[in-house]
């Protein structure tokens, strides 16, 4: 439940992020808000796959709204999306598990490198 205490958290928060400039600040509150994106996008394929219980017809009505440029450009940053989520919650498992806290700099600079690397290829597999 939303309060004046969870808000004023919020804000501190938000200033810790203003006021403390390193990569894993950063990186938190990016898979925070990846984590959030990409259950709003799942919410969103549930409704569309949902579709084919209404006919063939409301199916491939649902799918073809997703065959465009901006349907491309949709998928294109849900692979982002995913990709920077899933290489933040590699880091952070490797960082639990094996005792690498100390190596969380180089590990976020690693993911993001790797991250590029996605983005990049992404490009042509999924926007050409």
């Amino acid at each position: 439940m939303i309060n004046s205490h969870n808000i004023q958290k919020l804000k501190d928060n938000f200033k810790d992020l203003i006021h403390n400039k390193y990569p894993g600040t950063y990186a938190f509150w990016i898979h925070r808000i990846t984590g959030i994106i990409l259950t709003i996008f799942l919410c969103l394929h549930i409704w569309t796959l949902g579709s084919v219980f209404r006919g063939k017809a409301a199916y491939d009505y649902a799918i073809s709204k997703f065959d465009t440029p901006f349907g491309y450009f949709f998928q294109y940053v849900l692979l982002l999306a995913v990709a920077i989520h899933l290489l933040n919650g590699i880091r952070i498992t490797v960082a639990d598990l094996w005792g690498l806290t100390r190596s969380q700099k180089k590990m976020v600079w690693i993911a993001l490198f790797v991250f590029l690397i996605i983005a990049f290829v992404g490009i042509f597999t999924v926007l050409l």
